[in-house]
């Protein structure tokens, strides 16, 4: 057989461990599969937990597996390849069976297409899991009593040094200026976060060698830290806070009090203007099936203010989409479809051909498969028990989890048989539709944001986004669904494609410029096209060299050169270090300009 080797070890620091390490874990299999024949044709590891199904290796071999490129995946234990939740695991053992591929451990293959192999993996999956939460446990059990002595652990601030062999942090005196400086702007001058990151960018980069950002500088005010207290917060017990003063205070508590009662009015104030109507429905991604939430976006000027459909987290996946693009189209749907039923079938489906009933017949069928496939799965239980092969807390927990499962299985079957019924004797109708709706006639102007939002999301819990239009989905009955599609408009801030889209028509449109305008700047020349002064280097760079312009073109998309020409005929003994910290543009950047433009 095709095998493809696994390694995974879950901190760095036994990734060099004899006994843990990945090359222990590469030997050892690369023999086993020598010694049953087989050809390794793949290798993939990963150094994290196994409770993460978005791991590098993981979705490297994932992807290898879906090209058919093995038979069998080879790893150490099964809790190398897996400590996931319930859905995350049925997710990969999909993956692996569909494409008929096993799991291997020495001494042991597990074939996916046997219910009691997959039953047998199920349960060491469930023991892997058991045993990471008590590691995790252990670990914030000491985690909590080393907080309550005042003994630090954890990454810390940069602002303070910490000593692992007394567990004490002292002033790391290159970035205490830090805490004062943005203090004095925050309290005395009235500055926004954003503006405190213009500030502390013009003076240096972190300790990172990246550019300081809103996150740094609100978790320095929200910290306790810097006036000497260790608290941290968890997530059973809540805060605990150490006794004694455990950090040397760079701001005091008055200091500390007086940012808390800003930041506090300035969250009263902005808590209306951030906050949406759909904010509690709990919408889902139909490209990566991740969750997407309402989120309020000010850090980019062109769409300040705007409300974004979008991944909380950072995934590959890119969907976003700004409210405009959806808010009135939810509004326009609920009044046509109570206006009339001819309105109404743009939005929901109220008319049913035979083949919907025999697509939702099908449907029926394939959830009560899986509804049996899991009652078998728990009377398999009863043996294993008896024959005393697994702990009974371990098998405990597995019939809660089938459990759950059937209840799932059962409320799908329910609920498609209700409206297969309600379908076939004619009642799935339009006055049904309008009898649920009509409590949210006119609810955009009667109703506050707040109401709205309960109003909305009482109605469709939930929702799936496409590229084109959201689904909202709620129930007529207990059990009967109902989907409300709402179109999403094209996206009106979509310049970047437009570019793409032309860019030798705007390649032309700057030489005809240029030959009218040979004596322009480039900035002049950026200025008079609408466009940025990188364009007009990007199209060159692409199409080649222009004619009859008399100018030199460089990069210098914000004009940097005539910034720091003015800068120079008001400062002209200015240091390199000082020009950088009033011009807000880098040391390295200062210098390529001077050279290019010999300023």
């Amino acid at each position: 057989m095709k095998a493809a080797l696994y390694y995974r070890v879950s901190t760095p620091g036994q990734a060099t461990e004899d006994k843990y390490s990945l090359r222990s874990q590469k030997e050892e299999l690369t023999k086993y599969a020598a010694s049953q024949g087989w050809t390794v044709v793949g290798e993939f590891q990963d150094v994290g937990s196994g409770g993460k199904l978005e791991k590098k290796g993981l979705n490297q071999l994932l992807d290898f597996v879906e090209e058919g490129k093995c038979e069998v995946v080879l790893c150490i234990d099964q809790d190398r390849l897996s400590r996931l939740d319930s859905l995350g695991w049925e997710f990969l053992k999909s993956t692996l069976r569909e494409n008929r591929v096993k799991i291997a451990e020495p001494g042991f293959i597990t074939d996916l297409d046997n219910e009691d192999d997959e039953f047998i993996s199920d349960l060491k999956n469930l023991i892997a899991r058991r045993e990471k939460k008590k590691i995790v446990l252990k670990m914030m059990r000491g985690k909590r009593q080393r907080t309550r002595e005042g003994k630090g652990w954890g990454k810390t601030f940069w602002e303070y040094n910490y000593d692992k062999a007394t567990g004490t942090y002292s002033i790391n005196e290159d970035w205490a200026w830090v805490i004062p400086f943005i203090d004095k702007l925050y309290i005395d001058k009235k500055y926004s976060y954003k503006d405190i990151v213009n500030e502390l960018n013009k003076i240096s980069l972190t300790p990172t060698g990246k550019k300081w950002n809103i996150t740094l500088v609100a978790e320095r005010f929200r910290s306790k830290a810097f006036h000497g207290v260790l608290e941290k917060n968890f997530k059973n017990e809540g805060p605990i806070r150490a006794e004694k003063l455990v950090y040397p205070p760079l701001r005091t508590l008055e200091t500390y009090e007086k940012i808390c009662k800003i930041r506090e009015e300035k969250l009263r104030r902005k808590k209306v203007e951030y906050f949406h109507f759909l904010r509690k429905v709990n919408f889902k991604c139909a490209e990566c099936q991740k969750k997407l939430s309402i989120v309020h976006s000010k850090n980019v000027s062109a769409t300040e203010g705007y409300f974004y459909l979008t991944h909380n987290r950072q995934y590959d996946c890119k969907v976003s989409i700004n409210s405009i693009r959806f808010d009135k189209n939810l509004s326009k749907a609920i009044k046509e479809i109570l206006k009339s039923e001819s309105m109404a079938k743009k939005y929901v489906k109220i008319d049913h051909t035979q083949k919907d009933l025999e697509d939702m017949e099908k449907q029926v069928k394939a959830e009560r498969k899986n509804l049996t496939k899991v009652s078998e799965k728990k009377d398999l239980l009863l043996p294993l028990y008896l024959d005393g092969k697994f702990p009974k807390e371990q098998l405990d927990k597995q019939y809660s989890m089938l459990e759950a499962q059937e209840e799932h299985h059962k409320k799908q079957v329910r609920s498609l048989e209700e409206k297969l019924h309600l379908i076939k004797s004619k009642m799935f109708n339009y006055n049904l539709i309008t009898s649920y709706l009509s409590v949210a006639e006119r609810f955009e102007t009667l109703l506050t944001v707040e109401e709205q939002t309960e109003m909305i999301s009482t109605l469709f819990p939930q929702g799936m986004v496409y590229e084109n239009e959201i689904l909202l989905e709620g129930y007529l009955s207990e059990n009967v669904p109902i989907e409300i599609a709402i179109p999403v408009d094209p996206d009106p801030f979509n310049v970047k494609n437009k570019w793409d889209r032309d860019p030798l028509g705007r390649y032309n449109k700057i030489q005809e410029y240029m030959n009218e305008h040979p004596h322009k700047t480039q900035k002049e020349i950026a200025e008079a096209l609408d466009m940025a002064p990188s364009t007009i280097v990007r199209l060159r760079d692409k199409f080649g060299e222009y004619k009859n312009y008399t100018k030199v073109i460089n990069h210098d998309p914000k004009g940097k050169a005539e910034i720091l020409k003015e800068y120079y005929l008001k400062n002209p003994e200015a240091s390199l270090r000082k020009t950088a910290r009033d011009t807000g543009i880098s040391t390295t950047t200062i210098r390529r300009i001077k050279k290019d433009y010999g300023i």
